[in-house]
């Protein structure tokens, strides 16, 4: 055989390793998103959850982490948005107060009715609720955690029995510390900062969880968290998730802050939320339905950089086809160009004009800018 032929045979050959090795892992990737789905369905009802994760301390009546989280099971994704305990909220029979506050009028589904409500009314499916002592005992069951602190951090309460002492920079903390770094606010970003540090510190432990190294850990954790945590999970539910959570990328796991701004209401210290994106996260992001699947290009127009992890957040985490994000120059008006079932919804949700284009297009103007604080 000549050295052509063989050249040519092997050049087969190998077409045929890769077209067979492609079609094995297409169907093993959508044999997976069968299970998954059949997964989420029988344990849930449904494919696509919103969970309430709470951090609150019995003795104060009070939540010192209030997170939303939408989790799209099919696409093992999840978002997390959250609200700062500062946040100004109506509570039912007891007038408008801080968001911490509402855990002290009817415990976690009073905290879960003021977010929803916050939000547009969106639905809540489940609550997780931990105090920290609880956060600490599940951290060193995972073995401690790696953790970027942010800054050099020293507080000291007596009387509540609060000693912070941690360096800034890459660091192995017990969960003890991790707790700690979650409860620090004495510092100039205050409410904005600790909310920065609790999205960052779950994410870790969503990433560590997932390596499989830990997987081993897994029974004993998911044990421990039920003793650890009150939720309105059951025990299969809860397994359930991490088993379809287990090894999910780190970037299906997003994380924001709903759009704010520190505020003041007489003497107290407050964070107002901006109500208009308040519930139009709540519309793209929270909802039960999947998003018409044309790719769509997004622009933030707003003149505010800062807002891009908020949009692509949303509309990425509801399932949303954005494979193109900029930011461009400030633009007075939101418009939405094209003509494909993703823009007619777009311009629907947005209210905004729809332009016709080949291409569809979100471009959020400075007419749509949050009132926020960078």
């Amino acid at each position: 055989m000549s050295l052509q032929k063989r050249r040519r045979l092997a050049t087969v050959a190998l077409a045929a390793a890769i077209a067979l090795a492609g079609g094995f892992l297409l169907y093993r990737f959508a044999f997976r998103q069968q299970v998954v789905t059949q997964t989420a369905r029988h344990y849930f009802g449904q494919v696509k959850l919103n969970l309430l994760i709470l951090g609150y301390q019995s003795d104060e009546e009070t939540t010192d982490t209030v997170i939303l989280a939408h989790l799209d099971v099919v696409r093992r994704t999840a978002t997390l948005v959250s609200i700062p305990r500062d946040t100004w909220v109506p509570i039912p029979n007891q007038g408008s107060m801080k968001i911490n506050s509402a855990y002290a009028f009817g415990g976690a589904h009073s905290t879960a009715r003021a977010a929803s409500k916050l939000l547009g009314g969106v639905p809540i499916d489940a609550i997780v609720a931990l105090q920290p002592e609880g956060a600490a005992k599940i951290v060193d069951a995972m073995g401690g955690l790696d953790v970027n602190v942010d800054e050099n951090m020293d507080y000291d309460d007596n009387s509540g029995e609060l000693h912070i002492h941690l360096r800034k920079g890459e660091q192995h903390l017990t969960g003890e510390q991790v707790a700690e770094y979650l409860r620090f606010r004495h510092d100039a970003a205050s409410d904005f900062g600790r909310v920065k540090r609790q999205q960052q510190v779950l994410k870790l432990m969503i990433a560590q969880l997932s390596e499989p190294q830990n997987w081993a850990k897994l029974p004993n954790i998911l044990q421990l968290a039920r003793k650890q945590i009150n939720t309105t999970l059951t025990n299969a539910q809860l397994a359930s998730l991490l088993t379809i959570y287990r090894n999910v990328p780190d970037d299906n796991v997003r994380s924001f802050t709903l759009p704010s701004k520190a505020a003041w209401v007489g003497d107290a210290s407050v964070v107002f939320a901006d109500p208009r994106w308040a519930k139009l996260i709540g519309t793209l992001l929270f909802g039960r339905n999947d998003p018409p699947q044309d790719a769509v290009l997004v622009a933030n127009a707003t003149g505010n950089a800062a807002f891009d992890r908020t949009i692509v957040g949303a509309l990425r985490g509801a399932g949303w086809n954005v494979p193109t994000f900029v930011d461009e120059r400030i633009k007075r008006r939101s418009i939405v160009t094209g003509g494909s079932p993703a823009a007619l919804v777009l311009a629907k949700t947005f209210a905004t004009s729809l332009r016709p284009g080949t291409m569809t297009a979100l471009i959020i103007g400075a007419d749509l800018a949050p009132d926020m604080d960078s």
